[in-house]
């Protein structure tokens, strides 16, 4: 039963996440290559609050980590990424 709640709850972290047209964009241009904040943020020109909440809330939920200065998709920003 444990294994259904976290279907049900993985399934609904990516669905909020595909809702969101800046999230989508977020995890588009980042792609499988991986961007710096600086370069992510000049690429998408969002307003500094559009870019912080909404990356922000991707690491948070798991969508995206920053490993030695850059930002790049896990699993579930891959995934979200190819359902794009």
């Amino acid at each position: 039963m444990g294994e259904k709640v976290r279907d049900r709850e993985h399934h609904e972290r990516l669905f909020k996440a595909s809702m969101s047209p800046i999230r989508r964009q977020i995890v588009a241009a980042i792609g499988v290559q991986g961007k710096t904040r600086e370069e992510l943020k000049k690429e998408l020109e969002l307003s500094d609050f559009q870019f912080k909440f909404n990356l922000d809330w991707l690491i948070k939920e798991g969508f995206v980590k920053e490993e030695d200065g850059k930002l790049k998709l896990t699993d579930d920003g891959i995934e979200l990424l190819e359902a794009g």
